[in-house]
């Protein structure tokens, strides 16, 4: 088994940004606060999908209902420049027991690099964002649904152990835009999010000593006059996590636009192997794949509803027998309270193998959010 030497390079980031913090000048603001005061820096965010669900997989019908997920969020922020997260996440096993884990717990550092080209440039230390979904799920605010396209074909998750430096390209985008179509990732002309990482994501150890990149470069080619549109790309090379180590590669492409009224989105995906290192050959090489994915999303502002649907088609190297699966989803939204809705959703999974039925599900769900 080859060892690595990235995760060492991790690991003195993380310690030199912490001293040059530390010595760097800063004052920390609650040296001599009291503890009422300090708790005014403690910020609480929960987020709970919850659905009831009547379907069929693998030719078995089922109904009934059950909690998604369940995250509860403490952030502080002691001084500008540092603030520390964990979140905690709620979620049902394969044996229909109750489970708590750790999706996040990292500190994050605000670099004092601000200038016309940077903005908001940061680095997060321990288990982290990975540099794609938190993008993409501020573009498809549908996760509660179901997860992105990426990981809902078994390419990788949301968060890892390892280190993510990100940031703003350009200023930030008028307050205008951003009360009307989008807050995250405001940069004029972009955004930007880069990372080493163990490779095995929050939901299981690291089985070899391989270290994965990621890295996730956003740019709006028309930012003064439309800044909704947004082409990005993302890269991932390392190992999928097994002791054998098989290739890990993701390029992928996705195209958005984000209006006050309408969202689209076009992606094209294509690699090898995963993140849990499963899909190989009998010979133990990871299998090629490629695959996309389509959204939209109307926005009926006027009666707080939003009309969504999405396609998506992937491929695992049908020469090795995997079949090529084609989803629809299609629902709709009510918009009660800010970050809490309603969706009536149908979701479909067909195959192209002979005699493999399709998989359906119709349910009905609620994400609810805090604060407003």
């Amino acid at each position: 088994m080859k060892r690595s030497t990235s995760g060492w390079v991790s690991v003195m980031i993380g310690l030199v940004c912490l001293v040059w913090f530390t010595f760097g000048g800063a004052s920390v603001a609650y040296a001599g606060d009291t503890p009422e005061s300090a708790w005014k820096m403690v910020k609480f965010e929960t987020q709970w999908f919850l659905s009831y669900a009547f379907g069929e997989k693998q030719d078995a019908s089922y109904n009934g209902e059950r909690i998604s997920r369940g995250y509860l969020t403490l952030k502080f922020k002691p001084v500008e420049w540092f603030t520390p997260r964990v979140t905690l996440d709620t979620h049902q096993t394969d044996n229909g027991s109750w489970a708590m884990r750790l999706k996040y717990l990292y500190g994050m550092f605000r670099l004092p690099l601000e200038s016309s080209w940077i903005s908001e440039p940061y680095i997060e230390f321990g288990l982290v964002h990975t540099p794609w979904f938190d993008f993409e799920e501020h573009v498809n605010h549908y996760r509660m649904q179901g997860t992105m396209f990426m990981e809902r074909n078994g390419l990788l998750n949301s968060a890892d152990a390892g280190v993510t430096v990100g940031g703003l390209i350009g200023e930030k985008l008028d307050k205008e835009y951003q009360k009307k179509v989008s807050s995250k990732y405001p940069g004029k002309f972009g955004s930007f999010a880069l990372g080493v990482y163990n490779g095995g994501g929050y939901h299981a150890g690291e089985q070899n000593q391989n270290k994965v990149f990621e890295a996730r470069l956003t740019v709006r080619p028309l930012g003064f006059v439309l800044p909704g549109l947004q082409l990005s790309y993302f890269f991932i090379r390392g190992k999928g996590n097994t002791e054998t180590e098989p290739d890990w590669q993701v390029h992928d492409i996705l195209a958005s636009f984000e209006h006050e009224y309408l969202v689209l989105t076009g992606q094209f995906s294509t690699g090898k192997g995963n993140q849990k290192g499963s899909e190989v050959n009998v010979a133990g090489e990871a299998l090629n794949y490629q695959g996309f994915s389509v959204f939209g999303e109307i926005k009926l502002a006027w009666i707080m509803s939003s009309l969504i649907g999405r396609f998506d088609s992937f491929d695992w190297d049908k020469d090795a027998g995997e079949p090529v699966s084609s989803r629809i989803i299609a629902g709709y939204a009510f918009h009660f309270l800010k970050g809490n809705f309603i969706l009536l959703s149908y979701d479909r999974v067909s195959y192209d193998q002979p005699g493999k039925p399709a998989d359906w599900e119709v349910a009905l769900n609620l994400q609810v959010e805090f604060p407003l």
